[in-house]
């Protein structure tokens, strides 16, 4: 049955995959940008790991399977990011979604950050990372949407198996299942000093938006072969 989430014509979340029901944006969206046909297969997901296989008729979905309940990740994995600037970060986010990363962790400015937020601006970019983890969540068929939270402190994400990306370091994947990825300038010294693990991307100097993809990307193939 996992053949027909690669396969379907789309990908869509509803609210209640018992019933699904497609927003006025998910039904233009198919009807006007990916010009469906009725009959083509569209899979639907609840974001909590229940999906089905539908099929799009004249700008609704028609149910044509049971619904199928997928087991959660185990152990979830999480990404911590410092925003970078432009829009580095919009490319973040839509990448750690399309590897799997579970929680997505936003910062608000760090010792060397070079962007830092106006608090007023903080929910209007917060809810355009969430509309582009959707997206992205859609085009990779993911059954489950990651939690995508923040700004927050660099302190309140210190805990058990957390690694700062950090040249030399020398933690093992297989005790770090949260990665926190410094700005452009990296992490300060006394931020360094905060950090429970630092654990090695490589021998390279990555760029920001880089170290946060190839973090996640190690850690999804260590844990999830």
């Amino acid at each position: 049955m996992m053949d027909a989430l690669r396969h379907s014509s789309a990908h869509v979340f509803v609210n209640d995959v018992e019933s699904p029901f497609l927003s006025q944006d998910d039904a233009h969206h198919l009807s006007k940008v990916l010009r469906l046909r009725n009959g083509e297969s569209v899979t639907c997901s609840n974001g909590v790991n229940a999906w089905r296989e539908c099929a799009w008729n004249d700008g609704s979905l028609t149910v044509q399977s049971d619904v199928i309940e997928v087991a959660a990740p185990s152990p979830s994995l999480t990404v911590v990011v410092a925003p970078v600037k432009g829009d580095k970060t919009d490319l973040v986010i839509e990448k750690l979604v399309e590897i799997g990363i579970d929680h997505i962790v936003v910062l608000s400015a760090v010792d060397h950050s070079v962007v830092r937020w106006p608090s007023e601006k903080a929910t209007q970019v917060m809810a355009r990372y969430g509309r582009i983890a959707r997206a992205a969540a859609m085009q990779s068929r993911r059954v489950s949407l990651p939690t995508l939270i923040g700004p927050v402190s660099l302190g309140s994400v210190i805990g058990p198996s957390v690694g700062f990306a950090e040249p030399g370091g020398i933690a093992s994947w297989s005790d770090v299942t949260t990665v926190v990825i410094g700005p452009e300038g990296g992490f300060s010294s006394a931020e360094v000093a905060m950090a429970p693990a630092t654990i090695s991307l490589g021998t390279g100097i990555l760029r920001a938006e880089t170290a946060a993809i190839v973090g996640a990307a190690l850690m999804v193939a260590h844990w999830r072969g």
